[in-house]
């Protein structure tokens, strides 16, 4: 199962190509529309599934959030839910 739970590298690449988010090391962003900035983001990996959650904010004030889960190389966007808090 560990060698089939997808790795943050692999999820950074599944985001981007999901949400046409393309991001510079200094947390710069773009998503097609404009900058974005990713303010945060958190990566879990307990070897059964990795879980990722990324915030953007835009020049506004917007905020977007992606939650990510990974299991047996398969990636699912989350909502914020209860299952999400228990995997976190």
């Amino acid at each position: 199962m560990a060698s089939t739970t997808p790795s943050q590298a692999v999820v950074d690449k599944w985001v981007s190509q999901k949400y046409n988010i393309e991001c510079e090391v200094d947390g710069s962003c773009t998503n097609g529309e404009g900058r974005i900035r990713l303010s945060s983001s958190h990566f879990k990996n307990t070897g059964i599934y990795s879980s990722y959650e990324q915030r953007f904010e835009d020049s506004e004030g917007g905020e977007t959030v992606i939650r990510t889960l990974g299991v047996f190389g398969q990636l699912f966007e989350m909502e914020s839910s209860k299952l999400w808090e228990m995997l976190n």
